[in-house]
């Protein structure tokens, strides 16, 4: 469990700027614009974030399930400030509320596989890839055609 002082809730009243922060702080580089961001936390059904005693964002969880097979983890991030308070588990045990019974899958960097694994995650039985593929962006107008 986190501190006293420390609150969980649930919700996406996470203003971009604090998110931005609070990626910066886990040395995750940041390119993304505002807009994006707010685009990113729109597009998860499930936000939960931790706030210190002064209302500071240091812990952020995202993810989306399709109800049946499979939740999915988007974002864990803590503060390494606050790290190793038990913040991380207490944010993941909001989304583990939220999906019960429905396996949940997050991504770890080899560094977080301790973590996951104390928190009763393991790794699958056959080894899977992650595959990944950018798309280049494009600042292309969209123009929507009105009828009369």
């Amino acid at each position: 469990m986190p501190e006293s002082n420390i609150s969980i809730k649930t919700g996406k009243d996470i203003v971009t700027k604090e998110l931005t922060a609070l990626r910066r702080s886990v040395n995750l580089a940041c390119h993304s614009t505002c807009a994006e961001i707010e685009l990113s936390i729109d597009a998860y059904p499930f936000t939960a974030q931790a706030r210190n005693a002064t209302g500071e964002l240091i812990g952020y969880i995202s993810a989306f399930s399709d109800g049946v097979f499979i939740t999915m983890v988007g974002d864990l991030l803590v503060h390494t400030d606050y790290q190793h308070r038990g913040i991380g588990a207490a944010l993941l045990k909001r989304v583990e509320l939220r999906y019960p019974g429905i396996p949940i899958q997050a991504h770890s960097l080899s560094a977080c596989l301790s973590f996951f694994t104390s928190q009763g995650y393991m790794p699958p039985a056959q080894p899977i890839r992650i595959v990944l593929k950018n798309t280049t962006r494009t600042n292309e107008t969209v123009i929507a055609w009105a009828r009369n």
